[in-house]
């Protein structure tokens, strides 16, 4: 019978040819999918959750795709019960996942309907967008008398720039090159950041949404802003200017220089410090070491006759001894060497010695912690 041409598989080709197949399913499926290595072994999808939040779904496909399931994962931390602490995705319809029963765009489809999520570009593709609505704004006010042409400027100077933060608006100033030296974007000090990141302190002035400086140019001198990063930095330095945002950097100068003060008039008290400890080296020290060194030398002679190890291995040896005295004579009396009366005193008084050493040695063993050999 007649099979489409991969299917069945019954090799590595047709394996492919439905790794492929599936690919390209999903992507028709989400358009909004794309591949973000060559070889189309990850790819990725934005989710827009039911609270507003932005995150991206990731397909990794195992070198055995399609017969190995393949892995979902959410960028993001979400709280849902098909999602582990890493973020991967577990859900009934991936867990029973077999090919080709089984397609990869109905798992992904599953997969946003049990997260409640719907599909957005993903939030590492929507600079890139913004950057293309920009240029297609600038293309449209380079045409003069174009209605709305000033306004398509500004939307694109929006999307292509966005409105700086505390933060940006501050790296942007210092790349213009004039003016006070700033801070770069990231590493402002506490009463430059954002709000509510230094609790008490004064917080820079709010951003405005309106420009008079660009409500003042032409559609000319906005494309030439746009185009030129001078004319940019030139407007950038007007609406700095206008805001008085230099007072900041002047007065976080003044507390820099402050404490780069304070720090110097440290140093002296530094130095007395290590002058101090230089003298308590050259005169306490070596006493005090050679002192040290003694007691230590007379603490290890002490141990190395009297430490628990060394009183063990001792009782040890003497209970050895006294059982081998035993022993000798039980053999010199087999042999006729020694008579009976002086055996039965002697043997007596042998295994006396004997049993006293060995209950010492006994109680030893049960007090003393326990030896740990050399």
């Amino acid at each position: 019978m007649w099979q489409p041409l991969g299917a069945g598989g019954g090799g590595a080709y047709g394996q492919q040819f439905d790794r492929a197949q599936q690919v390209n399913e999903l992507l028709v499926a989400q358009p909004l999918c794309r591949a973000i290595n060559p070889d189309r072994t990850l790819l990725e999808v934005g989710v827009r959750l039911q609270d507003g939040t932005l995150t991206s779904l990731r397909i990794s496909l195992p070198p055995g795709f399609p017969s190995e399931r393949p892995a979902l994962s959410i960028t993001s931390p979400v709280r849902h019960p098909w999602v582990d602490s890493i973020g991967r995705l577990s859900f009934p319809l991936l867990d029973r996942w077999a090919a080709p029963s089984i397609r990869l765009a109905t798992v992904v489809a599953d997969a946003f309907k049990g997260l409640g999520g719907q599909p957005a570009l993903a939030p590492s593709k929507a600079g890139a967008a913004a950057q293309q609505q920009a240029a297609a704004a600038q293309q449209q006010a380079q045409q003069p008398g174009r209605p709305g042409a000033q306004q398509h400027v500004a939307a694109a100077a929006a999307a292509q720039h966005p409105p700086p933060g505390p933060q940006s608006s501050l790296g942007r100033l210092s790349a213009a090159g004039s003016g006070p030296a700033s801070l770069a974007p990231g590493s402002g000090p506490p009463s430059l950041m954002p709000a509510g990141s230094a609790p008490g302190r004064e917080q820079p002035p709010a951003i405005p949404t309106t420009f008079p400086e660009v409500a003042a140019m032409s559609n000319e001198e906005l494309s030439r802003a746009l185009s030129e990063p001078g004319a940019y930095q030139r407007l950038v330095q007007a609406a700095a200017q206008r805001l008085d945002l230099w007072q900041g950097v002047e007065r976080l100068k003044g507390e820099t220089r402050e404490l780069a003060a304070a720090n110097l008039a440290r140093s002296e008290e530094q130095a007395g410090i290590r002058n101090q400890m230089a003298v308590v080296r050259a005169s306490d020290y070596a006493p005090a070491k050679a002192a040290f060194d003694d007691k230590w030398a007379r603490q290890q002679a002490v141990l190395a006759k009297l430490s628990p190890e060394v009183l063990m291995r001792r009782l040890q040896e003497a209970t050895r001894e006294a059982e081998e005295q035993g022993e000798q004579l039980l053999a010199q009396l087999g042999a006729g060497e020694v008579g009976l009366e002086a055996f039965v005193e002697r043997y007596t008084r042998a295994q006396a010695t004997y049993h006293q050493r060995d209950l010492k040695l006994q109680a030893a063993q049960q007090t003393l912690p326990p030896l740990h050999p050399r």
